[in-house]
């Protein structure tokens, strides 16, 4: 599965590299977790997410129909983007 963890990573300011450096996790391997060619243990998920500040849920895409509110936490299913 895809991941969004570049995305989130961006957001937070950090590049991949950065990221890599900070976790510990080469940075192909993180390329292969957030494009889904290998998929990273959990411990591995929670590792990037207490670097990034952010839950595990975030790095996970989401169907047309619901985005999710970084800022406020809300996930938007009923009403449409």
């Amino acid at each position: 599965m895809h991941l969004l963890i570049k995305e989130v990573a961006k957001r937070k300011g950090l590049t991949m590299r950065k990221l890599a450096e900070k976790t510990n996790i080469d940075t192909v391997t993180l390329s292969r977790y957030n494009t889904g060619v290998i998929e990273p243990p959990i411990s591995r998920l929670q590792k990037i997410a207490d670097v990034l500040e952010c839950e595990i849920v975030e790095f996970i895409p989401v169907g047309l129909k619901f985005e999710h509110d970084v800022i406020s936490g809300e996930w938007l299913g009923i009403r449409k983007k």
